[in-house]
């Protein structure tokens, strides 16, 4: 059966005393996302999708049924002086253990902004004391928090000390029909220690359950995705770097068979190498983020080639990357609990015999799983910082779909659309007094599009106006508005029944000026 949450200063006590009275002296804290069909429950302590009693992440919302008994993000490297390989984890499956303490490295614990900021009750987050938050929103419930690693006390006694290390946690829920299943995690690990930090690896480690995992009724299966096509209704669908979970057994209680859940790594740490070229995109690894190089010597058009209205210079979804470089898995029984241990598995080896082996995608039997995926190695300078990208999703696969990942194959693809292409414009056109001049933007709902998108953009004058598509490599596909149009705002109806699914942009032309916007049809 499951374990009791274990703290490293050797206090057992469940989570939920944890939360009103602290471990030892640690303010902890949980919040509840739930502004979509997901509910999942976020800490400022590393730990996710754990609630007060156990299991914290629930879908669809309001139904009880959970997926997930806790996750966290691990971070590993090698002392270049000790030789010692650490880890410091925001979950440990073992027994539920955190490594993070809230707020920065050296905050105190009893500070008031050692919270979770979650919009919009509680934001934005104190830009004096955290001038590396967000200020603005982007999606309609944003979180932000942030916790070290820097307290030698909560750590496990025996065999780990801290890194040296911060982390950022951002996470986004929208309430659209096409993301209502999706919730996406930021986390960005910055150095905070006085040394490089060599042969890192950063990683989400996941006990996924799957309704009751005690005892006989262990029934979950995991697997994964390295990179794969798949075809569904008809449609070419590229999936990569995702750890699914399920089951093939009713659940009793529940309103319906199980669904599936999964995790994909959307940005992984770049992999950029001088005199390389390692996404084949004809740009070297060192002029990637350089802008310079772009104007003085790239086309207008490659500047911005998925079209995002984000210049490829300052798109991260548009440099190489490590991608996911492990992903294993492990059983209640079976599981790395010392940091060698975990170090190894996040470089991809099996630590119990030694050898390589970075990818669990075997099938094996019904047991209580759980899994971590990771990227790596890279090199973490002081004072710089790494991020992931990862998006939690869910999906009903029982008697629509063969196997569980073939009905993940839809929303993986639009999370990952979401994420490179559209994920700092849903906010659309922005009230603005009177007073202000309004900028002209076009805001297409939703996006990416599934048959139909409604277009709507405001023009402060009448007078002509041309609205147009084009396919992403520039050709012009139709014309869907041209006319006298009066001022104020217009809404128009995009049909993409006969569209191939990719990218496309619309050009709108007023008398108020030019302005485009990247579109994505998904069917």
């Amino acid at each position: 059966m499951k374990r009791l949450i274990i703290v490293p200063c050797m206090v057992v006590l469940l989570i939920a005393n944890a939360k009103t009275t602290g471990q030892s002296d640690r303010e902890f804290q949980l919040k509840v996302h739930d502004i979509n069909q997901v509910e999942m429950t976020i800490s400022n302590f590393g730990i996710f999708g754990q609630s007060e009693v156990g299991p914290g992440c629930v879908w669809p919302k309001g139904s009880n049924q959970n997926y997930i008994y806790g996750a966290g993000i691990w971070f590993g490297t090698i002392d270049n002086v000790t030789g010692d390989t650490l880890v410091t984890i925001g979950y440990g499956p073992h027994g539920g253990e955190s490594e993070y303490t809230p707020g920065l490295s050296g905050m105190s614990f009893s500070d008031p902004n050692a919270i979770i900021f979650m919009y919009p009750d509680e934001w934005p987050p104190p830009a004096d004391t955290f001038p590396m938050a967000p200020q603005d929103h982007i999606s309609h419930q944003d979180s932000w928090c942030c916790y070290n690693d820097s307290n030698y006390i909560y750590h496990m006694p025996g065999d780990t000390r801290p890194i040296g290390i911060e982390v950022y946690q951002t996470v986004y829920a929208w309430d659209v029909s096409e993301i209502e299943d999706i919730i996406f995690f930021t986390h960005q690990v910055k150095n905070v220690s006085d040394h490089t930090l060599h042969d890192c690896y950063i990683g989400v480690a996941a006990d996924c359950d799957i309704g009751n995992e005690a005892g006989a009724s262990a029934n979950d299966r995991i697997n994964g995705i390295v990179g794969r096509w798949y075809e569904i209704a008809g449609e070419s669908l590229w999936v990569d770097n995702l750890g699914y979970q399920w089951q093939e057994e009713e659940e009793q209680g529940w309103d319906g068979f199980p669904g599936t859940i999964g995790f994909d790594l959307l940005q992984t740490p770049f992999d950029l190498v001088v005199g390389e070229d390692k996404d084949g995109d004809g740009i070297l690894d060192q002029y990637e983020r350089d802008s310079s190089y772009y104007v003085n010597n790239l086309p207008e058009w490659m500047w911005d080639v998925d079209l995002d209205s984000v210049p490829d210079w300052r798109d991260p979804s548009q440099w190489p990357q490590l991608g996911m470089t492990a992903l294993k898995r492990f059983t209640l029984l079976f599981e790395p609990d010392i940091d060698p241990e975990r170090y190894s598995v996040l470089a991809g080896y099996n630590f119990t015999t030694g050898i390589y082996e970075p990818y669990d995608t075997l099938p094996t039997d019904p047991d209580d799983q759980r899994f971590l995926m990771s990227s790596g190695p890279f090199d973490l300078e002081p004072d710089s910082s790494v991020s992931i990208v990862f998006a939690v999703f869910f999906a009903n696969w029982h008697d629509m779909y063969e196997t569980p990942d073939s009905a993940l194959a839809t929303i993986d693809t639009i999370a990952q659309h979401w994420y490179d292409i559209y994920w700092n414009y849903y906010i659309g056109i922005k009230e603005m007094p009177s007073s202000e001049p309004v900028q002209l933007r076009i805001a297409v709902n939703p996006n990416p599009v599934i048959r139909h998108a409604s277009i709507t953009f405001s023009l402060l004058h009448s007078g002509s106006v041309s609205l147009k598509l084009y396919n992403a490599v520039g050709q012009f596909v139709r014309e869907i508005a041209h006319g006298n149009m009066d001022a104020g705002t217009h809404s128009l109806d995009l049909n993409t029944h006969d569209l191939a699914q990719g990218s496309y942009f619309l050009i709108l032309e007023t008398p108020d000026g030019k302005t485009s916007r990247s579109v994505v049809v998904l069917h």
